[in-house]
């Protein structure tokens, strides 16, 4: 789902069972996650995860995009149902191991910023709810594709195949901690994930955040998708466009203050 602190705001009032505010005026109907299909079971004849994992890893730069995608800073802008028709301002770091700081600005509004530093999260400086904190930990989950699924290669499940904008991929997922799992459509043509699925159960309903990936280019060496497309348990969330994509050889320690 959408890597914003609004489309976890949102994700985590649909994950509590709360009705989220609608936007003024006339909304179009909101959409459904994509890829709903439920994955075919795999085919003999198909390549194995070990194969797949290895060209996805290389299509992302190999063990040179293993090490720079472990930390990384991107800014760019982002629109959000919970702001129709304005366009905020938007930065995140990732850290691989240690967390994610994602910050959002709204003309008018102050600043929202959530931080995930190892198992604890906030928000606007405060411990953050346990929906939002399920969120961040699924975002910082998702951030470390496709490494982390290399990483534990032995705890991997192929969940087959589904149809994906006309593309066929093969879904593979990995359970994290406290129930929670992560997905990854792969092309296995290109090894590109053309969307990251991640699932927790926070309060009376599962939490479902989804991103589809867009606009893949080469910084550096290494891909990236510079569009990242939201939803949160079937509703559409916002749109992140990436600006600027920078990779750290040290995250400042600031970047992980609540």
């Amino acid at each position: 789902m959408a890597p914003l602190p609004v489309a976890l705001a949102l994700a985590a009032a649909l994950a509590a069972g709360e009705t989220p505010p609608a936007p003024p005026g006339d909304a179009p109907p909101a959409a459904a996650s994509p890829a709903q299909e439920t994955p075919k079971a795999s085919a003999p004849e198909r390549e194995t995860t070990e194969v797949l994992l290895r060209r996805c890893m290389n299509a992302y730069g190999g063990s040179r995009a293993r090490v720079r995608l472990g930390r990384v800073r991107a800014a760019g802008k982002l629109s959000s149902r919970l702001h129709p028709g304005e366009t905020g301002a938007f930065s995140r770091t990732f850290v691989r191991g240690r967390g994610v700081r994602i910050e959002v600005g709204f003309a008018g509004s102050a600043p929202e910023v959530q931080v995930l530093d190892g198992a604890r999260a906030f928000r606007y400086g405060e411990p953050a709810p346990k929906p939002v904190s399920a969120a961040l930990h699924l975002e910082a989950a998702r951030l470390d594709l496709p490494a982390l699924l290399e990483d534990r290669e032995a705890e991997v499940q192929d969940q087959g195949e589904v149809e994906h904008e006309g593309h066929k991929l093969r879904v593979l997922g990995l359970e994290l901690a406290g129930g929670a799992r992560i997905e990854a459509g792969i092309d296995p043509k290109t090894g590109r994930i053309l969307y990251a699925r991640g699932l927790a159960r926070s309060g009376p309903r599962e939490l479902e955040l989804f991103t589809v990936f867009r606009e893949f280019r080469v910084v550096d060496g290494i891909l990236v998708p510079f569009r990242e497309e939201g939803y949160a348990n079937g509703e559409a969330t916002g749109e992140v466009e990436l600006t600027a994509v920078e990779f750290l050889d040290e995250a400042p320690e600031s970047a992980f203050e609540p």
